[in-house]
């Protein structure tokens, strides 16, 4: 038997138009993709392939599904047998087994809060069209806040009556138990059994995930009570995490594909007011901080996000706080303050789709231009706050990912601030550099400190390697959304030793000051060897495997292996699995006596040597950039920088000859 997990992540991973492109020829027609269907004799495309659904159908034979399905329907394969087929195109490992008691009942412990969520949702929502305190009070509220019926439907909004335990009582008596009432929140329970509602009172806005399961409720309470809060909300559980839940999500990511924006506000109300008004594509935090969860989950479907606040000046404020964070994601950020004294909410109810995004059209500014002029005119003449602002700006450029993006901003930023372009660079560096040293990104040695491109994706590798050790493996291919760095196949391989040995003791070492001696394990010297010379793994996502493994090394049942394979973060689980497995594996080594030496064996060798591999590799790139900046000097006859850059290239070559001994003098260095 599988188990739940294995398949969700099997289900979650399966991407309908990468799984049909094995089959089928697809090409783009808006934003779905179009082929001849498979499942008969069709001689014009008439199979459409949905990716924000998720989903493909056939027009003119019906046939279609979702990934799963499709491969059950073209394969001939039962659901198992799709599953395992799906598995092993995702590296995901499937280990059918019987469930132990423990998965069995969280499994079903999952389960039933889900379908209690739903039942609660039926409930709130039958008082709110059904029962007459539901009509006079929470349908009221709503129809003052001037929602269609269609609309409050739609949203399944709903009202928990103000009889302090009318819920509980209901749920408990349908068979519903007290345990998932108190997991899902919905219920609250005192020491002396008495169960009360967490929502009494309240009208019932429900939290969808992205597959439209109900998660959690927000609840607005209607009376003026200045001792209790307006809002309350479902606390975490386990199947509501709200750093990874935005409000709106699922009934706006067929709009945001469609569109290639997302409009992000603060609040349910400003949501579904958008809606009504003919605008889908739009999500809210629900009041709280932009999570770095809640902006891949934006990702998923576009780059574009257009920030809409209130005009005053808690809403700029707000507006300012969540752009760096969306920035340093890579995402492509507008910025709309609505009129003062309107919200999300005020404003769309006076619009309609067509005018709404009219304003915002005419309204909408980059980041560097809001961020400016809002400062400018706070700085007034003061040259100390005007110099605070700058600082402030190239802060914000210094974050954003790609390097030509950071150069149109520092250029506009420049005609906006009438300040000197040059300037300004040396400013977005500087922060920059400090930005890649706070996170440890990357760091060189002082004296050899150079230019490290993040965005170059040439192969750099060895000529050749000693005997039976292999060069560096080819990286597992990365999906679109990865970024590709230029060191990625040296790390992989060193975090390959660190995935299947982390944990292993690889040597004994001695302080010659103190005598005391330490057991080092296989992953911290591969940190110890790399902080000797001030290096880092390049690749952030590497960078936070190897942080962790060093952290839980210190834990004596740590076992690299299983922790990553079935780690929380998708993308560190799935890497865990290609790098486990038995493909990956070396050469082995052949000695005289013709035993075969295991990879386990020989980590005293193959670690060093793909240590100084990933260091000679660093080097090479370091000497290209600093020899193509000369031959630039030397066409511009600028030879004032020339003798520092020389004497810089001479010191790198004079290192990297002392790397090239160490992988046997094999490489070849490029004069």
């Amino acid at each position: 038997m599988i188990d739940q997990f294995t398949i969700d992540r099997i289900q979650a991973a399966a991407q309908i138009v990468d799984v049909v492109s094995d089959f089928v020829t697809l090409r783009r027609r808006g934003v779905n993709f179009l082929g001849l269907c498979p499942f008969h004799e069709d001689k014009t495309p008439s199979f459409s392939v949905s990716p924000s659904k998720n989903i493909c159908k056939c027009f003119s034979c019906g046939e279609g599904g979702t990934p799963l399905h499709f491969v059950m329907k073209h394969e001939q394969l039962s659901y198992v047998e799709a599953l395992k087929y799906l598995a092993k195109k995702y590296g995901i490992e499937v280990q059918e087994k019987e469930l132990t008691n423990e998965e069995k009942q969280h499994q079903s412990d999952r389960e039933s809060m889900f379908i209690l969520n739903a039942y609660a949702q039926k409930s709130f929502t039958s008082n709110l069209f059904e029962h007459v305190e539901g009509k006079s009070i929470g349908m009221s509220y709503f129809r003052e806040r001037g929602f269609r019926e269609d609309i409050i439907q739609k949203f399944q909004l709903g009202y928990c009556l103000e009889q302090r335990d009318a819920f509980s009582k209901q749920a408990t008596g349908a068979g519903y138990k007290q345990e998932f009432l108190e997991k899902t929140g919905l219920s609250i329970a005192y020491e002396n059994g008495r169960m009360m509602d967490r929502f009494w009172g309240r009208v019932m806005f429900p939290v969808h995930s992205l597959s439209g399961k109900v998660v959690a409720f927000g609840g607005r309470i209607l009376k003026k009570d200045t001792k209790t809060a307006k809002y309350v909300n479902s606390p975490e559980s386990e199947i509501y995490h709200k750093s990874n839940e935005l409000y709106g999500i699922y009934f706006a990511r067929q709009a945001m594909v469609k569109h290639d924006r997302c409009f992000l506000v603060e609040g349910y109300t400003d949501v579904i007011s958008m809606h009504q008004s003919g605008i889908e594509n739009v999500v809210a935090s629900s009041g709280t901080a932009l999570t770095k969860g809640q902006i891949r989950l934006i990702h998923r479907f576009t780059t574009n996000v257009t920030v809409l606040y209130d005009g005053d000046a808690a809403g700029i404020k707000a507006a300012l706080r969540g752009i760096d964070l969306l920035l340093e994601e890579g995402l492509n950020i507008k910025v709309v303050l609505l009129p003062e004294g309107e919200d999300p909410d005020s404003f769309a109810r006076q619009q309609n789709a067509t005018s709404f995004i009219q304003y915002i059209q005419d309204n909408q500014s980059d980041f560097i231009q809001f961020k400016t002029r809002l400062l400018l005119a706070e700085s007034g003449g003061d040259p100390i706050k005007r110099a605070n602002l700058i600082t402030d700006v190239v802060s914000s450029i210094a974050i954003i990912p790609e390097e030509i993006i950071r150069s149109v901003y520092i250029r506009e930023c420049s005609a906006i601030l009438e300040i000197d372009e040059k300037t300004l660079m040396n400013g977005v560096v500087k922060k920059r550099m400090a930005y890649l040293e706070q996170k440890k990104t990357v760091q060189y040695p002082a004296d050899v400190q150079g230019t490290v491109s993040s965005t170059s994706t040439e192969n750099i590798s060895s000529d050749t390697s000693p005997e039976g050790i292999s060069a560096p493996f080819n990286a597992p291919p990365a999906s679109e959304a990865q970024a590709v760095y230029p060191f990625d196949a040296y790390e992989l391989e060193l975090l390959r030793y660190v995935i299947r040995y982390g944990e292993q003791l690889l040597y004994t070492a001695k302080d010659e000051e103190t005598q005391e001696t330490r057991q080092v394990k296989v992953v911290e010297h591969i940190v110890d060897d790399l902080r000797l010379d001030d290096l880092d793994f390049l690749n952030p996502l590497h960078k936070q495997i190897l942080d962790e493994a060093l952290a839980k090394s210190l834990d004596a049942s740590f076992k690299a292996k299983e922790y990553f394979k079935y780690h929380p973060d998708s993308a560190i689980s799935k890497l865990a699995f290609q790098l486990a497995d038995d493909k990956y594996d070396l050469s082995k080594y052949h000695s005289r006596y013709q035993k075969i030496e295991e990879e386990s064996e020989r980590l005293n060798d193959l670690i060093p040597y793909n240590l100084t591999a990933l260091k000679d590799a660093m080097l090479k790139q370091q000497i290209a950039e600093i020899n193509l900046s000369i031959k630039k000097l030397q066409e511009q006859k600028d030879l004032e920088k020339l003798p520092e850059l020389l004497q810089r290239l001479s010191k790198l070559k004079e290192i990297q000859k002392i790397s090239s001994q160490k992988l046997g003098e094999r490489i070849l260095l490029r004069m």
